[in-house]
């Protein structure tokens, strides 16, 4: 997740009440006096990983919420409560909804096979069943 190119001074742009997540996780660990070092040694991940989560720098939606979750646990939240709010940010930064997922025929298509020989392989297999068939009779 990077929404440091969608926040400004530690809020979002489309509401300046709202503290983004990284801003409302700094929060939370300096109104309960936790350094990062302190967090980070709590949930023994790197110093730099705990900072760039409340910068808004995991790009990775998965590993920030694993993040969030040990994170949140370490300062003393609720890490499911933690997590959901950072997926409500992500959902309102990214503009996506949660479990959307394109349709069947928009999956297969962008499955397909890219390269030109494998559509003549398959073209020729197909020339050659229908052949097969006519040939039988």
């Amino acid at each position: 997740m990077h929404l440091r190119a969608r926040r400004h001074a530690g809020h979002l742009e489309n509401d300046e009440d709202a503290l983004t997540f990284g801003a409302y996780l700094r929060q939370s660990r300096v109104l309960r006096e936790l350094s990062l070092d302190e967090v980070a040694t709590a949930t023994k991940l790197p110093r730099r990983v705990v900072a760039a989560l409340e910068a808004d720098e995991l790009r990775d939606r998965h590993h920030a919420l694993l993040v969030a979750r040990a994170c949140a646990g370490a300062i003393g939240l609720d890490p499911e409560e933690t997590a959901l709010r950072l997926e409500e940010e992500f959902q309102r930064v990214l503009g996506e909804p949660r479990g959307a997922r394109p349709r069947l025929w928009k999956r297969l298509w962008r499955a397909r096979p890219r390269e030109a020989a494998v559509w003549i392989v398959v073209g020729i297999t197909v020339l050659v069943c229908i052949a097969l068939l006519f040939r039988g009779r």
